[in-house]
């Protein structure tokens, strides 16, 4: 029996409490048809807690294939850095890439913002959202999908309330927030990363196509949140949340400087 390694599915818990596991749905029609896997083949199954399944084929078919569960053991590839992006809600396929991109980055919850200049007001693609980040987090190897929170308006976010953020009610020690500014460079983000001692929490906000308004900046800056650029260059709306990710990740998270000597 050969084991497919980059082959994972993610399946609620209360799904994997037998020892004989039914996989229905798009997860069947993906194993059976997209990967073509044949009875005796065996995948990785993940529940969203920290664990994982070794599941072995038992009978295949597109619209169910069953399992048995022959392993399952504690797993967490994920980053000590919890992150919260709250982006401004783009237009067409953009904000599907910073969902795709900021999922395989890492982050743990995505909370799309309706700004003052927000072209995208009213949406119905928070499944499709939610589809695309548990389909990133499979292909990149993550145990846990992340939270994409319904849309909520750019004062909801300032004021942070504990539905929206990962911190406890409370207890805000260890959180930084922050606002992405085009014109703001006084202070980057590298640098108030280095600066701040003792975060484990991150509020990002970042704005949609034309960015925040001088107001909103204003509103952000008396709610606690910190003006930041990411350097002398103004980036698209979805391209931005990767770069400050990524410089969040390396600085506090696990994509330090032998993550980089790997991947060199």
């Amino acid at each position: 029996m050969i084991k497919s390694v980059m082959t994972r599915i993610f399946l609620p818990p209360e799904q994997l409490e037998s020892e004989e596991v039914i996989i229905t749905g798009d997860n069947a029609r993906y194993l059976a048809l997209v990967l073509r896997m044949k009875t005796g083949d065996i995948f990785e199954v993940l529940d969203g807690n920290g664990f994982m399944y070794d599941c072995t084929i038992q009978k295949v078919h597109k619209k169910e294939v069953v399992a048995a569960i022959s392993k399952k053991e504690a797993c967490s590839v994920e980053s000590p850095a919890s992150i919260t992006l709250a982006q401004g809600i783009s237009r067409g396929e953009k904000m599907d890439l910073i969902i795709q991109k900021s999922t395989e980055l890492g982050v743990q919850k995505i909370i799309p913002v309706i700004t003052e200049r927000s072209q995208v007001r009213h949406t119905q693609k928070l499944e499709r959202w939610r589809k695309i980040a548990a389909s990133a987090s499979q292909q990149s190897g993550r145990d846990r999908v992340p939270e994409i929170n319904e849309s909520v308006k750019f004062d909801d976010v300032l004021v942070t309330p504990p539905d929206l953020c990962l911190y406890k009610p409370g207890k805000q020690d260890g959180l930084l927030k922050l606002i992405l500014s085009e014109t703001y460079k006084k202070q980057n983000l590298k640098n108030i990363l280095k600066a701040e001692k003792d975060i484990n929490q991150i509020l990002l906000l970042i704005g949609p196509e034309g960015g925040f308004s001088q107001e909103e900046i204003v509103s952000a800056i008396q709610n606690g949140f910190m003006e930041i650029s990411l350097g002398p260059r103004i980036l698209r709306t979805e391209t931005a949340p990767i770069a400050a990710v990524s410089i969040i990740q390396y600085e506090l998270g696990d994509m330090g400087q032998e993550t980089v000597n790997k991947i060199l």
